[in-house]
């Protein structure tokens, strides 16, 4: 009988195949199978290290690609297992992380999402090999925890219902990133969630292509998570959201947010400490719909400051004073 069906969207990163999708094959748990989705990776290698495994339990789908929701979305709705376990490409669960999460399920029928602490790695750069541990201080998850903040689940080591996945809809297309916030949001309406207090996956951060570790991506993850976190608060007051009403369209019915007003903030002063005009100029255009804060306001007004060779030392000593007091 499989119970967990492990699903996994795969481009790339053809390097950590093996030793990504050992790591589930060799779990310590016996009722679950592994999708993975090759969602029509351009390195050839990923397609023929996939290929190369043999094992019953591992099924291999090779798509054109779609992108990461599309191809999560493929491999969910292929699955037998009563329960969903995410596994991020290139991660590593720890052998007993199935079992673990698995067992909290079977003995606890109110809750629909287990998590657990994870290892953060990076791969590439300077800091190859740097590991952090991320902790987190309450186990018990509401959607408080979702609604501000970092979000207290990391995506890849979570598992889940698949009955309430389906309820809520799945994963929603419109989300290029943020999509397990999105998620995680909709189906805390319907259960409970925990993290397990134990260190059972490494998440690694991919400097050539992670989310993490390129400015933009990061930026636009950040946006889509505060549209999220509207989604939530007009579904609980309206009873829908502008993804229901006006799918793709929905983001032009963003509301101003103060806290995408800080990190709009904070980009203009690093793109100005690291003398990159090209990123001034991106960070200003996304400033106009956003309420004025004090924190905003002196980043553009030293931006306006920045056009002119007089005001660049100022500016220089003005974000040293800003960084030491905020």
């Amino acid at each position: 009988m499989i119970k967990v069906s492990i699903c996994m969207a795969y481009y790339n990163r053809s390097e950590y195949v093996l030793e990504c999708v050992n790591s589930l094959l060799e779990q310590n748990y016996d009722a679950f199978e592994v999708i993975v989705v090759n969602d029509g990776s351009s390195d050839t290698l990923t397609k023929e290290k996939l290929n190369s495994i043999q094992n019953s339990r591992l099924r291999v789908v090779h798509q054109s690609n779609t992108g990461f929701v599309g191809a999560i979305r493929n491999a969910i709705s292929l699955s037998q297992g009563e329960y969903i376990a995410i596994q991020g490409a290139g991660d590593v669960s720890l052998p007993t992380r199935i079992e673990k999460q698995a067992n909290v399920l079977d003995k606890n029928p109110e809750i629909g999402m287990v998590s657990c602490l994870f290892e953060n790695v990076d791969f590439g750069g300077e800091k190859n090999g740097f590991r952090t541990k991320r902790s987190y201080s309450r186990t018990n998850i509401d959607a408080t925890d979702f609604l501000s903040g970092a979000n207290p689940f990391g995506h890849g080591e979570v598992m889940f219902r698949k009955s309430i996945y389906e309820k809520v809809g799945g994963y929603r297309t419109f989300f290029k990133f943020s999509q397990d916030l999105d998620l995680w949001l909709r189906m805390i309406e319907h259960c409970k969630a925990i993290i397990i207090p134990e260190y059972l996956y490494e998440r690694r951060k991919f400097i050539k292509d992670g989310v993490s570790t390129d400015e933009k991506k990061l930026f636009l993850q950040k946006y889509l998570a505060e549209f999220a976190r509207q989604c939530y608060v007009d579904r609980k007051i309206e009873g829908s959201d502008f993804i229901d009403l006006y799918g793709m369209h929905a983001g032009l019915f963003k509301s101003p947010n103060k806290e995408i007003s800080k990190l709009i903030s904070k980009r203009i002063f690093k793109a100005l400490k690291d003398e990159n005009p090209s990123l001034v100029k991106f960070y200003t255009r996304f400033s106009k719909s956003e309420p004025k804060t004090i924190g905003l306001t002196i980043a553009l007004a030293l931006a306006e400051v920045n056009k002119f060779k007089l005001g660049q030392k100022l500016i220089a000593k003005s974000i040293q004073l800003y960084l030491k007091i905020r």
